[in-house]
This record gives C-alpha cells, structure tokens and sequence, in this order.
C-alpha cells in the first residue's frame, strides 16, 4: 500500500508517517506542501492519500480535486484543527470518505485505512 501524507506541521508528518509505515506496512510519502505533493504524486500512484485542511499553496479540499485527477481511485482523508461544519460539507462534497479532527488517534486512522 502505498500512502500520500501531507501536512505542514514536520512533527505530525513524521509520527503519522512512522506509525502508518510499522501498523501497515505501508510506503509513505510525505509532504509539506501542496506543491510538493504534486510535484512528487506526478508519476506515482497512491492507494491513500491524507491531507492537511491547512496547507502553503493550495487548502485540503483543492488538493485532494487535483489529486482525483491524477488517480481517481485513490481513497482520500482529510485531516483539519478547526473542522467546522463547512469544511465537513465541503469534504464529504469533494469525495473525502473520511474526515478527521486534529489532533488525530494514529490508530483511528490505521482503521479507517484498513491495512
């Protein structure tokens, strides 16, 4: 399984990634930025991918649009500090099948996985 993880928050990405990488066995990118997620997803494929609402250069939502367009299939997660009802409309609204709020259970997100 291979997992998009972007946050710009260094901390989150390395305890997210580390703990998705041993609970799944999963190969995990992580990015910083919406321009770095694209310019790393450009010719690779992801099964999941887990974005930041909050991000330099583009939010969650336009991301995950521009992601949809480079891999349909691939399962997307939003993950946000100030999930109002708005964001969780707009995400469920932009084909994220998850949604959490920050700080999030890296077990909760190993379930909704489903390694």
């Amino acid at each position: 399984m291979r997992i998009l993880l972007v946050d710009d928050d260094p901390a989150i990405l390395d305890a997210l990634s580390g703990w998705l990488e041993l609970e799944c066995g999963a190969e995990v990118v992580a990015c910083t930025s919406a321009e770095q997620a694209m310019t790393t997803t450009a010719p690779e494929r992801f099964d999941v991918c887990i974005l930041d609402y909050q991000l330099t250069g583009a939010n969650g939502l336009t991301l995950g649009a521009m992601l949809r367009e480079i891999n349909p299939s691939a399962r997307l997660i939003l993950l946000s500090g100030n999930l109002s009802p708005t964001v969780k409309t707009l995400a469920s609204e932009h084909g994220f099948g998850r949604i959490f709020s920050k700080p999030v259970s890296p077990r909760s997100l190993v379930e909704a996985i489903v390694c």
